[in-house]
């Protein structure tokens, strides 16, 4: 995704999904945090991010329909940035997400997006608009093709829905 800053300048969003740690490792050595950037890259780029997050994008559905899901256990056995589908309801899916720090701008081009905050705060920022900020069991919708981008500031543990095949990550 390409995003013009306030500033002038271009944010450039590249995701890229990896098969394990072990490719990743094997791709980037074992500083997995430190950024790759090509000779010629850097002779284009006029500041670019030397660290990269990892997100953990669990594939699949975790629990069945009328399986006992303990959120709370399930939250407490990852570290952020993880993100999974818990379970589905008929055509959406309903995703777990552990995250500190910011995530990326992003939009989802046919699909609202709901976020319901469990544990911490949770801030979202809507591109040309106020931040929307969230407590404890308060949630708020992003409607489709509205850009924005989730932050917080310590571990926070949200729920989201949105439709089935969505791509957590933005269009």
């Amino acid at each position: 995704m390409e995003r013009v800053e306030a500033d002038g300048g271009i944010e450039i969003v590249v995701v890229t999904r990896w098969e394990s740690m072990v490719a990743i490792r094997a791709f980037a050595g074992e500083d997995i945090d430190l950024a790759v950037i090509t000779p010629e890259a850097r002779a284009v780029l006029s500041r670019f991010d030397r660290r990269v997050r990892h997100i953990e994008l669990a594939d699949g559905r975790v629990f069945g329909h009328l399986e006992l899901i303990d959120v709370p256990a399930e939250a407490a056995a990852h570290e952020p940035w993880f993100n999974e589908t818990l379970t589905s309801v008929n055509d959406a899916v309903i995703r777990l997400g552990v995250i500190d720090g910011d995530f990326h701008w992003h939009k989802h081009d046919d699909q609202d997006e709901f976020f319901l905050v469990l544990d911490g705060e949770l801030l979202v920022d809507i591109e040309g608009s106020d931040t929307i900020t969230l407590g404890r069991h308060q949630a708020c919708s992003v409607p489709k093709g509205v850009v924005h981008r989730t932050r917080a500031t310590r571990r926070t543990t949200i729920l989201m829905v949105e439709a089935a095949g969505v791509m957590p990550v933005g269009d």
